[in-house]
């Protein structure tokens, strides 16, 4: 069982019952910060002493007030602190349902588990908890799909431009004159219209907008 856990996290309520899962699994030591900063400067202070925390449970996103951070988000903290030789399993626990961003922190970032924020997530992490003991990744069901192989959330640097522009209101026209401007090819209306209809049919969409929509979900816009 982990002995000592660092926890990233501001809200104070969802802090609490963490912790309290944390504690009835007999994890020893427990220290909790409301900062990616905070934790980033004891996680390095632990390592320092040799004494190096054993798991990492972080939100994804946090608030900024009047306090300048360096670290702004759970997926920047998790990415410093990959840069360091140490063995940390890392939770991440929150709201978050794009797929190509989940996807991306366990491909790219290494994390152990995935536990999304709902009426079971205390559930879905004491499950999380055993599974990293056990050597295996964990995603809570809501969001597995990020994980599906067959669910294909790879497209080219190009189609992310054409859906950018067609989601801030761009016309196949004006989009195809700005294409021409900057020199990407394909650039002509037919050849951009034949790519939506063929983004449309991998992201099963009915029209534009629903395809915008469907990849503002996803993550990848």
């Amino acid at each position: 069982m982990f002995k000592k856990a660092i926890i990233a996290e501001d809200l104070g309520w969802n802090t609490k019952r963490i912790e309290q899962q944390l504690v009835n699994m007999g994890v020893e030591e427990i220290v909790i910060t409301e900062y990616c900063d905070d934790a980033h400067l004891k996680f390095l202070k632990a390592l320092k002493e040799d004494k190096p925390f054993d798991l990492l449970i972080a939100d994804l996103s946090f608030k900024q007030d009047h306090r300048e951070q360096k670290l702004k988000s759970g997926d920047e903290l998790i990415a410093t602190l990959r840069q360091y030789p140490c063995t940390i399993k890392i939770i991440v626990f929150s709201m978050e349902e794009r797929l190509q961003r989940i996807r991306t922190l366990f491909e790219e970032q290494h994390i152990d588990a995935y536990v999304f924020k709902s009426r079971r997530s205390l559930e879905d992490l004491e499950k999380a908890l055993h599974a990293i003991e056990r050597e295996e990744r964990y995603i809570s069901p809501q969001v597995a799909a990020a994980l599906d192989k067959q669910q294909s959330l790879d497209i080219e640097d190009y189609d992310i431009l054409l859906l950018k522009k067609l989601a801030e209101g761009y016309s196949n026209k004006e989009i195809s004159d700005l294409f021409k401007k900057k020199a990407l090819s394909p650039s002509g209306v037919s050849s951009i219209e034949k790519r939506l209809n063929r983004l449309r049919l991998q992201f099963k969409a009915t029209n534009a907008v629903h395809l915008v929509a469907v990849v503002k979900d996803l993550g990848l816009i």
